[in-house]
């Protein structure tokens, strides 16, 4: 926990660098609002609001309806912030405040939690950690469900957040953000 308020005060503050060019950014495309808020599920099962940078064209609450997915469209700057994770910095400060962790499984929308509660056996033994802005899954699971509800792959994904937690280790730690960091670098190099 330590090691996670002092990672991310350091690396939030350097954040605030960037911030008026990824606001400037965003405003010039598509206006306001500059971040979007998210509830999101976190550890045993808390609810806690996440800020993230908006990259699409409104602020996706996990509600699809019977399409099961979103209508909202990510914008061309908002693919270049998702690429880049720089949509993901104001998450620092909750990581600060200790609601994330900078290591652990991915928090979710709440409705998406009701269906995967529903659907997946022992989905909410990923709620046994703290959320976070990296984890085993991240790296390793290719088929990430985004802007809908998609049960065969949040399975999958599932067993690679139990992996994590079961053999949880600051080696472990360790290894997800070196290995983050590289993919970083060369999304960014790219």
């Amino acid at each position: 926990r330590i090691m996670d308020a002092a990672a991310a005060v350091l690396l939030g503050a350097l954040s605030l660098i960037i911030y008026p060019f990824v606001i400037a950014a965003i405003y010039y495309e598509d206006g306001r609002p500059f971040f979007v808020f998210q509830e999101r599920v976190g550890k045993d099962g808390a609810l806690f609001s996440m800020a993230k940078f908006r990259s699409m064209t409104g602020n996706d609450s996990g509600t699809y309806g019977e399409a099961g997915k979103t209508n909202l469209r990510v914008t061309r700057v908002g693919a270049i912030l998702r690429k880049s994770r720089i949509d993901e910095l104001p998450q620092l400060w909750s990581v600060a405040l200790g609601v994330q962790s900078l290591i652990g499984p991915r928090p979710e929308l709440p409705a998406l939690v009701d269906t995967y509660r529903r659907d997946i056996p022992h989905y909410d033994l990923r709620h046994l950690v703290t959320p976070g802005l990296s984890g085993w899954a991240q790296l390793y699971h290719d088929a990430h469900p985004h802007h809908g509800a998609d049960v065969v792959e949040t399975k999958n994904k599932l067993s690679y957040d139990l992996y994590y937690i079961k053999h949880r280790s600051l080696f472990l730690d360790l290894e997800i953000a070196l290995k983050t960091i590289k993919t970083l670098a060369l999304r960014v190099g790219a």
